[in-house]
């Protein structure tokens, strides 16, 4: 089972509930909220120290997705039109913008192209599942692109390579497949193998399926360290060029949230679609950019990287401060329901819809339902 967005019954007993909550979970709810940003931050200032740890990103990426990956069922893995039209975008796109920032520089036109065709982080889930999104839809396009890279890699890197590639057409997809596959492949079918000989084991690794999400963090500290350890390594540095590098990995960042979630509104997917298209899987197209094309290439997909996780951390603040609003007004609703009774009378018609007025409509829907009466004729 995939987790959906909360329901309207989930923020009524939330806001029942609400009272018995303590100042804790509250600091617990904001670190949680800007875990992204405070990896971030903690990677580039421990950044020599935290660089050491680099060989331990495939085990950590194998065991985030184990755990996110026992939240999918393969009947989860539904194939949609909207991921040929996104997948469509994001080939068209890069080759685009190459076409056109070759002729101002060519690691501009390289970091640009890679920024586009890389494909969808599987980490993109968690992020899709904490913000109410179909983690299904995603995980099917997180396929869908990856494997599309595999072929598309090949035929790509010798059009926009500064230096000539030898190796042939079927020895690039091979690399490119190897560093893909086992990756996504193997927690998938552990997990699937998991599911249907261990339910018990399964349900264990659901209770804690929110690890991911900080394993993932931990993945962002290693990530900025190593990047800045690139960045600040002595020699002769092109300041003008890295800042332009730097922008234009941000510029497609915003661009690929904005197209993805225009899109995906009109097939009713905004958060799947915005996140299929903008979140990334830097760690693929940093070793491609360093194998075939201009290393300082990589600046554009660091801050691509950044950014992106930026726009993932306000994004989960924004979600988080919208249902503690939202459980606000339900513990005021209810406080005065209380209040009605406890004064035998009628809450006057427009007592309710003032109250009412600042919930969501499926809560308010779902109220009106359980009353089963018209607004303001229930006695409380």
């Amino acid at each position: 089972m995939i987790r959906s967005q909360p329901t309207a019954a989930f923020f009524l007993m939330e806001g029942e509930a609400y009272k018995e909550r303590g100042g804790m979970k509250k600091v617990l709810r904001l670190l949680k909220q800007w875990t992204l940003l405070i990896a971030l931050v903690t990677g580039a200032v421990g950044h020599s120290f935290f660089s050491r740890f680099t060989p331990l990103t495939p085990w950590l990426l194998a065991a985030m997705l184990l755990l996110t990956f026992c939240n999918i069922s393969p009947r989860d893995l539904r194939f949609h039109p909207l991921h040929m039209l996104l997948l469509s975008l994001q080939v068209t796109m890069g080759l685009g913008l190459y076409a056109l920032l070759v002729g101002w520089h060519p690691a501009i036109a390289q970091g640009a192209c890679m920024c586009a065709l890389t494909p969808t982080a599987t980490a993109a889930a968690i992020i899709t599942g904490m913000l109410g999104g179909s983690v299904g839809f995603l995980a099917a396009y997180t396929f869908i692109s990856s494997l599309a890279i595999v072929v598309v890699a090949p035929i790509v890197l010798p059009m926009i390579a500064t230096v000539q590639v030898d190796a042939s057409f079927l020895d690039t997809m091979a690399n490119v497949f190897m560093r893909v596959g086992p990756t996504m492949l193997v927690p998938l079918l552990l997990a699937w193998f998991i599911q249907y000989t261990a339910p018990k084991v399964n349900a264990v690794l659901l209770r804690w399926g929110i690890l991911s999400y900080y394993i993932w963090a931990m993945m962002l500290i290693i990530l900025m360290a190593g990047t800045f350890d690139e960045l600040l390594k002595p020699g002769e540095k092109d300041y003008r060029l890295e800042i332009f590098l730097a922008l234009t990995g941000v510029a497609v960042c915003t661009a690929n949230f904005i197209l993805g979630k225009g899109i995906g509104s009109r097939f009713h997917r905004r958060i799947a679609a915005g996140q299929g298209l903008a979140q990334k899987n830097i760690i693929l197209p940093m070793w491609l950019t360093f194998q075939y094309l201009d290393p300082i290439a990589s600046v554009c997909l660091a801050s691509y990287s950044v950014f992106q996780n930026i726009v993932n951390a306000t994004q989960i603040f924004l979600k988080g401060r919208r249902d503690d609003r939202i459980l606000d007004r339900l513990h005021a609703f209810h406080e005065k329901r209380r209040q009605a009774r406890a004064d035998s009378r009628l809450m006057t018609a427009e007592e309710r819809s003032a109250l009412l007025s600042a919930l969501p409509k499926r809560v308010k829907r779902t109220i009106e339902a359980r009353d089963k009466t018209p607004l303001g004729t229930k006695r409380f």
